[in-house]
């Protein structure tokens, strides 16, 4: 059932910190692994899993996956939708726009059909807290690569490099041998701060 826009919960401890994804020559992505995050001002002692640095209210609203679906629920007042003022829970496509207020407006795109992770970027005013490119709401799968269906769009490169959870963890799945942290390995590569990937023509790190 749809819900109306209730009040937030108030902040109770600032959210835990996500790793970023850097990206030489591409750019960085905030990495967010969970079912339901929350967007909100990015201000000391805030609780949000995406702090904006903007005109926005300190918990602005929750986007929510089931399966491979997502679902806006808005908090502040005058949240539009594709261009639409919505006051209770919204299904999201895949190609939407989302705005909080007058000026901090968000992308919301499923790149691959084949995946659940999405991509969020800010199209308006604002920007991300950390400062990233765009924040990545991690599922099943995340591609970075060449190709269309990439979540990452990495057009100089020459191969994919994949992102996949395994249980509770989140692996690189690397096929051609790579350099990991200045050592050649191949396989599963855990996600985790600090680690380092180098290929013929692409470099990135965790932090």
């Amino acid at each position: 059932m749809m819900s109306m826009l209730t009040e937030p919960k108030p902040d109770q401890a600032a959210s835990p910190r996500q790793p970023i994804l850097w990206i030489d020559g591409v750019g960085g992505y905030l990495l967010v692994d969970r079912e339901e995050v929350s967007l909100g001002q990015a201000v000391v002692g805030s609780s949000v899993d995406i702090p904006i640095v903007g005109d926005l209210s300190r918990q602005a609203g929750v986007i929510r996956r089931a399966d491979s679906d997502y679902l806006l629920q808005p908090f502040q007042l005058a949240t539009r939708l594709n261009g639409a003022l919505v006051d209770r829970t919204q299904l999201l496509t895949g190609r939407d726009e989302i705005q909080f207020g007058d000026r901090v407006r968000l992308k919301f795109t499923k790149p691959n059909p084949l995946s659940a992770t999405a991509r969020l970027e800010l199209a308006g005013l604002g920007r991300f807290q950390p400062q990233v490119d765009a924040v990545l709401l991690l599922a099943d799968a995340c591609i970075l690569g060449p190709g269309p269906g990439s979540h990452v769009a990495c057009p100089d490169w020459d191969t994919e490099l994949m992102l996949l959870r395994r249980g509770q963890g989140w692996f690189f799945r690397v096929s051609d041998e790579l350099e990991i942290n200045a050592r050649p390995e191949r396989g599963h590569v855990a996600l985790a701060s600090g680690l380092r990937i180098r290929g013929d023509n692409f470099s990135l790190s965790i932090e």
